[in-house]
């Protein structure tokens, strides 16, 4: 497990320097550098008071250093996501109170253990009294609260940022952040276990503090593996999504509640009339910054009325199209020896796993039924 540990710091570190070498880089990139810089020196400092305790204490400062630095493992993870998810994203004084929790718990370590004697903290680690003392459930908890929740946070605002992609782009396989989403459940699953560890440990004492250490760290050591292999697989995992169009200004704009308007109502016959004459939608680049171009209209205003008045995303929209194009080729004889992949792609779709499951949620039946059935009369 103390093998794990040191993995955990040098893969840590070497992802700050592939981060920090990268050009261009992004605020994003430098918030990425920063969790993974905290998590190389907790990780550190994890492994250096491990180390001190078994060699007899030689460097009884180390006991419990590690403890503070991992309240900023979980703002300055959701401080990445929110980073990825938010359109211009600028760092604001705001969010230093993100910080407020380590210097809450720092404070309380320096008065309760940091200035006491050498003899005295080596004393109290070796009995182990800590763990009924309160500070202990205190740091114990905010630890657990603080990392779960900012967890679970960051995938609400991924779930969030998929939804609002759907309302520019007609795919987003390769802009939805899935990667992202993979890495923050996984995150999920390791601090989750780590306090689940630690409260068991708590209420029933199977482990030393030791123990219990190396296994938490252990964990988090392989969620810091998950992080490197996922990124270097991936090969450039801190991109974000170009944006040509004011995202809130359109969402905005899809909340209308009221009656239709003479203009909206003629834009809307145009813009029905020309998906089916020019079939804009068999371009499976397609995005709303192309489509409204063509229309002459801004990307915020197409958004809106296609939210707002017919009741779907731009994502849902194309694909009916698309869907309805594949239909259209399917019943042709012309066509009956093409391949089920084929007439999907000459509709516009570029991705077996959407159009299977875009045509299944709208048709009720997988495309392969849907062949037999037209093809059987």
């Amino acid at each position: 497990m103390v093998a794990l540990l040191i993995i955990g710091i040098f893969q840590s570190a070497l992802l700050v320097f592939l981060l920090l070498v990268k050009k261009p880089k992004s605020i994003a990139d430098y918030i990425l550098s920063g969790y993974l810089l905290v998590s190389a020196i907790t990780l550190l400092f994890a492994y250096l008071e491990i180390w001190s305790r078994t060699n007899g204490y030689p460097y009884p400062w180390l006991l419990n250093l590690s403890t503070p630095l991992i309240l900023l493992i979980g703002p300055s993870l959701w401080l990445y996501v929110k980073s990825l998810t938010t359109q211009a994203f600028r760092f604001k004084p705001i969010f230093l109170l993100l910080a407020l929790p380590f210097v809450a718990v720092l404070l309380l370590l320096i008065s309760a253990n940091y200035i006491a004697p050498s003899n005295i903290k080596i004393e109290v680690d070796q009995t182990e009294a800590f763990r009924g003392d309160l500070v202990f459930f205190i740091i114990m908890g905010l630890i657990a609260l603080s990392n779960v929740g900012y967890t679970l946070w960051g995938l609400l605002l991924i779930r969030g940022y998929r939804k609002r992609l759907k309302t520019f782009f007609s795919k987003t396989e390769h802009i939805d952040l899935r990667w992202l989403r993979f890495l923050l459940i996984s995150a999920l699953i390791s601090y989750a276990s780590i306090s689940v560890l630690y409260i068991v440990d708590t209420a029933l004492e199977l482990m030393s503090y030791q123990d219990l250490q190396l296994a938490g760290f252990g964990i988090a050591s392989l969620f810091v593996l998950a992080v490197g292999f996922v990124g270097l697989k991936q090969g450039n995992i801190f991109t974000s999504v170009p944006k040509h169009f004011d995202m809130d200004k359109a969402v905005s704009l899809t909340e209308k509640t009221m009656p239709i308007t003479n203009q909206e109502e003629e834009f809307v016959h145009t813009l029905l009339r020309y998906m089916k004459d020019q079939k804009p939608h068999l371009n499976p680049e397609l995005t709303i910054s192309l489509l409204s171009h063509e229309l002459g209209c801004t990307p915020e205003y197409l958004s809106g009325v296609i939210n707002g008045r017919l009741n779907m995303n731009f994502f849902d929209f194309v694909n009916h199209h698309r869907i309805e194009e594949f239909k259209e080729l399917a019943r042709d004889p012309k066509n009956k020896n093409l391949t089920l992949i084929s007439l999907a792609y000459d509709s516009g779709f570029n991705s077996k796993a959407t159009f299977n499951r875009v045509f299944k949620k709208e048709v009720g039946c997988t495309p392969s039924e849907y062949l037999g059935k037209v093809s059987s009369f």
